[in-house]
């Protein structure tokens, strides 16, 4: 073969080698960019709430009725047993909860998908407490948590909990709702993902994590926090960083409700600790 013909066959080969990068690097690219995408895409057609391998969060609250306090807490001391994994399919964990001052009492549970959020609500179990006559008023909800919750400690199949009553002393929750205005669902949930990594124990005083949620049906976001103190929970809603989500013109309608959380909650995977 002349050297004229070899150079222009390594420059055949070079050219073929650099156009393969190019295109297995732009195929990434689009590979990462469709990833997103159907993951925007999900949120905006609430397949998100579909899916299976979504967590979602049950909020379920309910009030007492000819029952003291003390004998609403011995009730939950008996029955915090068959709340766990091993006993209700799809459950990751229960955090019970109460506010005396409010009257309003119930669980934050995280299933490991909707499907078995639904079927706990109609299960044989669960009929039964919700037919106990001295709990009424009974309220529901069940709200998809996005991946993203991860960064801000609120996927809890991943938490790090605890099985120590001790370390659920002084914990709160704070429940938030709020609906959207103005804002397309996709836009809503990039702003999620914009701001989970702010929702960490190094940047909010006494945080412990949030799960961020959502359900399309009914057009209610918010978040579930974990707090180490009900004071924590006041210093947090009193910053100027929940004051700026707060005041954001697309988001409205606000509610936040807290709740003491209770020891029995060890029992069912329900203490969260960092």
């Amino acid at each position: 073969m002349s050297l004229t013909k070899t150079k222009k066959m390594k420059k055949l080969i070079i050219f073929l080698i650099t156009t393969s990068l190019f295109v297995a690097c732009n195929n990434k690219k689009k590979s990462e960019s469709e990833a997103h995408d159907s993951m925007i895409e999900a949120s905006q057609n609430g397949s998100l709430q579909k899916d299976p391998s979504t967590p979602h969060m049950l909020i379920v609250n309910y009030k007492l009725k000819e029952m003291s306090v003390e004998e609403h807490s011995a009730l939950g001391a008996n029955v915090a047993p068959n709340f766990t994994p091993e006993k209700i399919q799809g459950l990751i964990g229960k955090s019970f909860i109460g506010n005396t001052d409010t009257g309003v009492y119930g669980g934050a549970y995280q299933f490991s998908s909707k499907e078995a959020a639904e079927k706990y609500i109609t299960s044989e179990f669960w009929l039964g407490i919700e037919a106990h006559p001295n709990l009424v008023n009974f309220t529901k909800d069940i709200y998809a948590v996005p991946p993203f919750s991860n960064k801000s400690n609120g996927i809890w199949a991943n938490r790090k909990t605890s099985s120590n009553p001790d370390d659920a002393v002084g914990m709160h929750l704070l429940v938030v709702k709020y609906n959207l205005k103005d804002m397309t669902l996709d836009e809503h949930y990039q702003l999620g993902v914009d701001v989970a990594p702010n929702f960490t124990s190094e940047k909010i005083k006494g945080f412990i994590g949030k799960s961020f949620i959502g359900n399309t049906d009914t057009g209610v976001f918010g978040g579930v926090y974990h707090f180490k103190s009900k004071e924590a929970i006041n210093y947090y809603l009193k910053s100027e960083f929940w004051q700026g989500i707060e005041n954001h013109p697309n988001l409205v309608n606000f509610t936040k409700e807290v709740y003491g959380i209770a020891p029995i909650s060890t029992i069912s995977n329900g203490i969260p600790i960092l």
